[in-house]
Formats: structure tokens, C-alpha cells, sequence
């Protein structure tokens, strides 16, 4: 099962870590459109995007980005690409934030790139996987859309859904048996590979109560879901408890 830490917990919020396992491979990208100081073009996974930024991996090569640095480039994913200008808020471990510089037009774009369907359409049955993962005990479903969408579905040993998270761009949505709805904010994403597995460790501000524009958003997707990536009876379940 998923490994779960509760961190900080006050009158005001609650903080909690989280291991999820993580697939190797994206297949959304950040296509850099000019040269940094390094004096080569950059290519990045997104690993977590929302209207406002995104989170960026480089595993290869070298750069010289530093705070407050603007990056003009594509943001590509099978298919589709938006144009895309940022300011480099942090660079940590590898992984580099980016906040949008946002207009009118360019929000409308975003709105198009992340909507329900454009990320229905990506998504990918990682439980059906043909590569050899090795998947936590009691995982029954995993769905991904690259850096926007993740949704684990667990069951209990003897049979029947016994949970679920749904992480989509910055939010945190999940259901468990006994304890009900709570809804959060992804605060910090980082990875935790072994020889052996390879894993995404997540700190969640969790809400003081369920939000409702978060179930709403989990639920759009959520209805849209087809049968040969997730059989109706746990997407209709997975609906119910978002109360649908």
C-alpha cells in the first residue's frame, strides 16, 4: 500500500506526506526556443502543471538558470503545443519552477490544453501496463496523463474498493473507507528511486474541509473515464463517493 506520514498538524492546517510509485516515463515536454548560458537548447518533463506554472525535470545536460530568469519555449504533448514565456521561481534536486506569464489569449489556451477531455484523451491504464511494474500490494488501478493527472484506486485483501487519490495539476482529492472525502494542495513533489523501485515522495496541505471546486474537478474527469481504461462498476463507484 502507499506509505502516508501525517507531518504538522494544528488548529489551522494539516501537512502530509505521501510515496506513490512513479512510471518512468513522460511524454509531456518543455521544448526550450532559445539558448541558455550553457549554450544549448534544453528539453524538460513536465511533471506537474497547473494554469498558473509547472514543474520541470532535466535529468540530462547541464544549465545555468538561476531565480527570476525568464524561459521562452513549447510546451508539447502528443500532438499539441502551446507557446509558452515563464520566470524561474525555484530550482531544486533537478526539477526547476516556472510560473506562467499569463495574458487573456494565453490563458484561454491553457484552459483548452488542460481540459477535461484533452486530458481523457492521454490518459494511459498503467495497471494494464505491458512493462514489467512492480506495483504497491492492494493497487488495482492506476491511471496517468502526463503532469496533469494521477489516480490510484486500492482495494481491500478479500475484495471491493477500499480507497482512492486523485492527484490533478495542484490539487489532492481522496476518498478512504471510514474516514470519507478530503481535498488538498501538492506542496512539494520530489523523486525517491532506488535500485529497486522508483517512487515520487508528495507533501499535501490537506483543507480543513472538503472543497467542493476540487471534487468538481475530479469528478469531471472522473465521468468521462472510458470502460477499457477503468471498468464502469469502480469508475460508477470512484463517481458515487465524489457524489455524483
Amino acid at each position: 500500500m502507499e506509505r502516508h506520514l501525517s507531518l504538522i498538524k494544528t488548529d489551522y492546517q494539516e501537512m502530509e506526506k505521501r510515496v506513490f510509485p512513479r512510471f518512468p516515463f513522460g511524454f509531456m515536454i518543455f521544448r526550450e526556443e532559445t539558448l541558455n548560458d550553457g549554450n544549448s537548447k534544453m528539453v524538460f518533463e513536465v511533471k506537474d502543471i497547473s494554469l498558473t506554472g509547472m514543474q520541470l525535470s532535466f535529468r540530462d545536460g547541464v544549465h545555468n538558470y538561476t531565480e527570476g530568469l525568464t524561459i521562452r519555449g513549447n510546451l508539447q504533448w502528443r500532438g499539441s503545443t502551446v507557446s509558452v514565456s515563464g520566470k524561474v521561481q525555484w530550482i531544486r534536486e533537478g526539477r526547476i519552477g516556472l510560473s506562467f506569464d499569463s495574458s487573456i489569449s494565453f490563458e484561454e489556451k491553457m484552459r483548452s490544453f488542460l481540459s477535461f477531455d484533452n486530458i481523457v484523451s492521454h490518459i494511459k491504464p498503467l495497471h494494464k501496463n505491458e512493462m514489467t511494474l512492480d506495483l504497491p500490494n492492494n493497487l488495482k488501478y492506476w491511471l496517468k496523463a502526463d503532469g496533469v493527472l494521477e489516480i490510484f484506486v486500492w482495494e481491500h485483501t478479500s475484495s471491493g474498493i477500499s480507497r482512492f487519490q486523485i492527484l490533478m495539476m495542484e490539487h489532492f482529492i481522496e476518498w478512504e473507507e471510514g474516514v470519507g472525502i478530503r481535498t488538498g494542495r501538492i506542496m512539494t513533489q520530489r523523486d525517491l528511486d532506488t535500485p529497486l523501485s522508483q517512487e515520487d515522495e508528495f507533501v499535501f496541505q490537506i483543507d480543513e474541509g472538503a472543497l467542493q471546486d476540487k471534487i468538481d474537478l475530479a469528478l469531471g474527469v472522473a465521468r468521462k473515464i472510458q470502460e477499457d481504461h477503468l471498468p464502469n462498476e469502480a469508475r460508477e463507484f470512484i463517481v458515487y463517493k465524489l457524489g455524483g
